[in-house]
């Protein structure tokens, strides 16, 4: 899609861009030379306290809630929103709804710091206690738990983008966001074919939610490039003639998994928009809610979505505020 200073102007009337913030401490220090001395028996240290030039101080286990969290922010995002400028594309009907869930997220998020710093002499002394040829060096390299604290940050901004008078640059970027969109859902198309439909004769009607899912998310995006709406169209054609009830098998089954398929592809996504007008202009902006009424709700713990472990963003310390920015 080519476009013009007006085109972009309103794709971004129609959206905001929300940036992670988030921060965790390593649980390790930068190795040194003196740390590499012989333990009892002539032992070296094992890879299991160091590695690539530094020393792990505690269990990665106890680490593990934070990156869960991260994770799971990434995700929210990206069912929403597509990559963008370093941070997401979110629809702005969608802002306030990912706001309370990625609220919830900092909030726990948060906890999870307390409860961390709360145990924090105890994680570093069990570790001393399963290494005790190395216990001195691991003592030596321990951060005080004010300094390893400030090192546990989550939190996120978001903002407006508004084009300036010459905009070449932001007009690439924003001439991107269809491609992007589409090579995220077929990435995540893809995953689900191979977990959920390859080789299968029968799946549940939970197979339809991260179908619905993907659908929603293309739904939501579709003012970012003309070509979306005819691949949702597509979609919601095949999904309306599924059965209320019951498991998908049979002709049914193989008509949802070429769907499926639709989105594995962004060729086929991109020859759909070439070959399939919009049919019916009046339901733009308006979810299908026939099909989202007879479906089960689905819960996180159902997700069969892979995670989307990303490098979080850095933005200004200042969070969860509303800016503009002019490119």
């Amino acid at each position: 899609m080519s476009t013009t200073h007006t085109t972009v102007t309103q794709i971004l009337d129609q959206m905001s861009v929300i940036a992670l913030d988030c921060s965790i401490w390593s649980g390790a220090r930068r190795l040194k030379p003196e740390d590499l001395v012989l333990g009892k028996g002539g032992q070296l240290p094992s890879d299991e306290v160091v590695s690539l030039g530094s020393k792990k101080l505690c269990k990665r286990e106890v680490l593990k809630p934070f990156h869960r969290l991260r994770d799971q922010a990434c995700r929210l995002c990206a069912r929403e929103g597509v990559r963008f400028l370093g941070g997401y594309a979110v629809p702005d009907h969608s802002i306030s709804g990912l706001s309370l869930k990625l609220d919830q997220v900092q909030q726990d998020f948060n906890q999870e710091k307390q409860t961390f710093l709360t145990s924090y002499d105890q994680h570093i002394q069990e570790w001393v206690n399963a290494h005790p040829d190395f216990a001195e060096a691991i003592r030596n390299a321990v951060p005080d738990v004010q300094h390893v604290g400030q090192r546990f940050q989550f939190g996120y901004t978001t903002y407006k983008v508004v084009a300036s008078p010459q905009p070449d640059n932001l007009n690439q970027q924003v001439d991107q966001l269809g491609n992007t969109l589409r090579e995220e859902i077929s990435r995540d198309a893809q995953t689900l074919f191979e977990q959920t439909f390859r080789g299968k004769e029968k799946v549940t009607r939970k197979a339809l939610n991260p179908i619905l899912r993907l659908r929603d998310k293309l739904h939501g995006l579709a003012f970012v490039d003309p070509g979306i709406s005819p691949i949702v169209q597509r979609l919601d054609a095949g999904l309306a003639q599924l059965p209320n009830s019951g498991a998908l098998e049979g002709e049914v089954l193989t008509q949802l998994m070429e769907r499926v398929l639709l989105l594995c592809s962004v060729e086929q996504m991109e020859r759909c928009a070439e070959g399939l007008t919009v049919i019916d202009t009046s339901s733009k902006g308006k979810p299908v809610k026939t099909q989202d009424a007879r479906l089960p709700e689905v819960n996180d713990t159902e997700l069969q979505e892979e995670p989307v472990i990303e490098k979080p963003v850095v933005v200004p310390e200042e969070q969860n505020t509303t800016a503009t920015f002019y490119f």
